[in-house]
């Protein structure tokens, strides 16, 4: 049970719900999906609008229209308009889910790099930092997702590409110059299995806090009919 929560339930009946929609307005979800990502941390708050975003696609199967109709047309002006209403939550949020998700594939990484003979031990600040280094990554990506859906209206596409480009600058610059300039000050190292067990207990811990965080979310703003 220890990777199944609300959130996770949740997101398994709309992944579900999703594939019993036509081609056309998957698409429209699949977009308005991304959209809120940019919108808000709160990932609990982004599969309950994406539940009603289904409800409302699959009555406008039966009525003959889109859900693109439904909602004006434009998917990023109506998401826009929607914004203001939307818990914000914060970068904790994306971290308790994308960490178990991506991050965790450094465990069987350094796991192998233990087992192989002759294999050296690795820098220890490197390792140390680096959970934080991805929490740094995913901050600096929300807050640039957001406001590049606002260029993207005014300014065209090449603009928002400009702007992303500007985001992976900003995201190197605060995070590898820094990283390898506390790695050098500290040579100390530590072993493969000693990564693989730091890097799995942030997973581990950050597993345990989004089923608290998103099961309290639940709570207060239930998805399932009582």
């Amino acid at each position: 049970m220890l990777f199944k929560n609300q959130y996770t339930m949740l997101k398994k009946v709309n992944d579900m719900s999703v594939k019993t929609l036509n081609a056309e307005n998957r698409a429209a979800l699949k977009e308005i999906s991304c959209y809120l990502l940019y919108m808000t941390w709160n990932c609990y708050e982004i599969e309950r609008i994406r539940k009603d975003m289904i409800e409302i696609a699959a009555r406008c199967e039966l009525e003959g229209r889109t859900l693109r109709e439904e909602i004006g047309g434009d998917t990023a002006r109506f998401l826009l308009e929607m914004a203001p209403d939307l818990p914000r939550g914060t970068p904790l949020d994306y971290v308790c889910i994308w960490y178990p998700r991506w991050y965790g594939i450094f465990i069987p990484l350094y796991l192998l790099m233990a087992l192989l003979p002759g294999s050296r031990p690795l820098n220890l600040m490197q390792i140390l930092v680096g959970p934080f280094r991805f929490m740094i990554f995913l901050a600096i990506w929300g807050w640039f997702r957001r406001k590049e859906l606002k260029i993207k209206i005014r300014y065209g596409c090449i603009a928002q590409v400009l702007w992303f480009l500007l985001m992976l600058a900003v995201f190197w610059a605060t995070s590898f110059p820094l990283s390898s300039h506390i790695i050098q000050q500290f040579p100390g190292t530590i072993s493969g299995l000693g990564a693989t067990l730091y890097e799995l207990l942030w997973v581990i811990v950050c597993q345990l806090w989004q089923n608290f965080y998103y099961n309290r979310c639940a709570a207060r703003h239930p998805w399932q009919e009582a």
